[in-house]
């Protein structure tokens, strides 16, 4: 019984996407700038059929970098994520920018859109959170949904055979945080098919922690996954250089069109 009870109590609690993007996520991921945006917005440019005007959805949007980025060339911006905190900094950053754009708050897995965009985006290892690959292809189909006929799709997710070599199981660092000098802690490991990132934070709030859980998916199974969802591939890039895919790149940058 004392078993069952705590099988239960694990399963009950709320999946780790729904707790890790708070306000210590933007700090600590702070580094990530608009020009590095600006940059990865072109080179995706370079690959798809992108025209001034179109209708462009970023899923999981996050604080709105890359949505900037495609507004400043010419997009109709709009943004899908989860997490209040970062939707509401998503808007603070289009208002200090004098830009406009629909912010959504919604899981991927149900897109709240009918065959609206000329494109979808998705940044940065934000696929692969779910507990199961079905509900991970749920959220592919949700994604073909939401595509005109012909619609351009760009999915970047990591590519396991680089990270399997060049994983750094634990780093730390100093960061000037909103509550003074703070010590972060990033342990790394592997399990399960699974990368797994625990991020301990000490500031003068004291100690804290979150996790992060994104499932792996080999070139092969990407790519059957999205053509189940409807996804045909154009094209994988290794890296925003335009580099190919090959073991040695860190990224898989999918693209391609609604079948």
């Amino acid at each position: 019984m004392r078993v069952w009870k705590k099988r239960m109590a694990k399963s009950n609690s709320p999946p780790w996407y729904k707790q890790a993007f708070g306000d210590d996520y933007l700090w600590i991921y702070s580094h990530r700038s608009e020009d590095a945006a600006e940059s990865e917005v072109l080179s995706a440019i370079e690959h798809l059929p992108f025209q001034q005007g179109q209708q462009v959805l970023d899923v999981a949007c996050g604080a709105g970098r890359h949505m900037l980025a495609f507004s400043r060339n010419g997009a109709l911006v709009t943004g899908v994520d989860l997490s209040e905190t970062l939707l509401a900094n998503a808007r603070e950053g289009l208002r200090v920018a004098g830009m406009q754009a629909m912010l959504v708050r919604a899981d991927m897995r149900c897109l709240p859109f009918s065959e609206r965009f000329d494109g979808v985006t998705m940044w940065f290892t934000s696929f692969g959170y779910f507990r199961t690959m079905a509900d991970d292809l749920k959220a592919l189909k949700s994604i073909a949904s939401v595509l005109k006929k012909d619609g351009w799709w760009w999915i970047d997710i990591p590519n396991p055979a680089h990270l399997a070599r060049n994983l750094v199981p634990v780093t730390e660092r100093e960061i000037d945080g909103p509550n003074g000098l703070a010590r972060v802690t990033e342990r790394r490991r592997i399990a399960n098919g699974r990368v797994i990132k625990k991020i301990e934070i000490e500031d003068s709030l004291g100690k804290r922690s979150f996790v992060e859980r994104v499932r792996l998916y080999s070139p092969e199974k990407f790519g059957a996954l999205a053509k189940r969802a409807g996804l045909t591939a154009h094209g994988i890039l290794g890296d925003y250089d335009g580099s190919p895919l090959t073991p040695d790149m860190p990224r898989q940058i999918w693209y391609g069109v609604k079948l």
